[in-house]
């Protein structure tokens, strides 16, 4: 058996790759997988806790990934229009960049005022958790699940603090819902983005069609992202938990004005930290005359 063989039967039964190709499929279905070319890196064993963070990975993940990872596909094909890529990818970074900075707001607060207390979360839990291996395939898509793992630290930090009275349950319903919200509105962000390249690679391929030069890769491809936009579309719930319902908000601005809000109250903070006062100058002896 030559070298080669053999690293490649040890691929085939090494239990991480198992593990992996599972976890793949899994999340984004066989037939995604069969036809995936491009790189995948895995976060192994991660702990999701919180009932949100849960269903946020169960419900968007997949999607919210297929279509973030659409953008780099588009950047192959000749006559797409590329400004209209960097103004999603700019919009994109910018909303995710907001809402880890609302977080990381609120979970230093959350921990410096059990800090102050001195509370300990180790024994804080969640009874149900979730155990994944998640799969990347979008650099949005990573960054995208950073911020679940970053709810389900705000949301046991928020809950202990709760139950050991350093706060009461609207402080930590407040901290939660806020978090929550900007979660649920970035869906909304990329669905209306994700819309507007749809659309700009369907008038591609149409133009193509016209001058009998249709791609059926690339049609096949605006096919299944049109199917699989209007079905996440319809499979939407309303939603029960007051939490994850923006209602009638611009969901952009809710983001953004969400973040700013939580720096304010960081910068309004540290205002209130008094300087240390100047020590009293010592007053020279007076001269005694001989």
């Amino acid at each position: 058996m030559t070298a080669a063989t053999e690293s490649t039967a040890q691929l085939q039964v090494d239990p991480v790759s198992i593990r992996r190709q599972a976890a793949l499929e899994d999340v984004f279905g066989a037939k995604f997988v069969s036809r995936f070319q491009s790189p995948v890196i895995f976060i192994d064993s991660v702990v999701l806790q919180s009932p949100t963070s849960i269903r946020f990975f169960k419900k968007d993940f997949a999607y919210l990934s297929k279509q973030l990872h659409m953008e780099y596909q588009y950047r192959s094909w000749k006559g797409f229009n590329q400004e209209m890529l960097e103004r999603y990818n700019e919009i994109i970074t910018k909303k995710l960049d907001s809402i880890n900075l609302l977080m990381t707001n609120w979970v230093n607060r959350l921990q410096k005022l059990l800090d102050q207390n001195n509370v300990k979360i180790e024994g804080s839990i969640y009874p149900n958790v979730l155990t994944v291996t998640v799969p990347i395939i979008a650099a949005h898509a990573r960054s995208y699940f950073v911020l679940l793992t970053n709810l389900d630290r705000l949301s046991l930090l928020a809950g202990t603090a709760n139950l050991l009275g350093v706060i009461d349950s609207k402080q930590r319903a407040e901290a939660e819902m806020i978090c929550k919200k900007a979660v649920r509105a970035f869906r909304s962000v990329l669905q209306a983005e994700v819309i507007k390249l749809y659309r700009e690679a369907d008038r591609l391929i149409k133009e193509q069609h016209s001058r009998g030069e249709a791609d059926s890769q690339m049609a096949e491809a605006i096919a299944e992202q049109g199917k699989a936009i209007a079905e996440f579309a319809a499979n939407q719930e309303v939603e029960s938990d007051i939490g994850l319902d923006i209602g009638g908000s611009d969901p952009s601005q809710l983001i953004d004005d969400a973040a700013a809000a939580s720096s304010a109250v960081v910068n309004a903070s540290r205002s209130r930290v008094k300087a240390p006062k100047p020590k009293a100058e010592v007053e020279a002896p007076a001269t005694v005359s001989p």
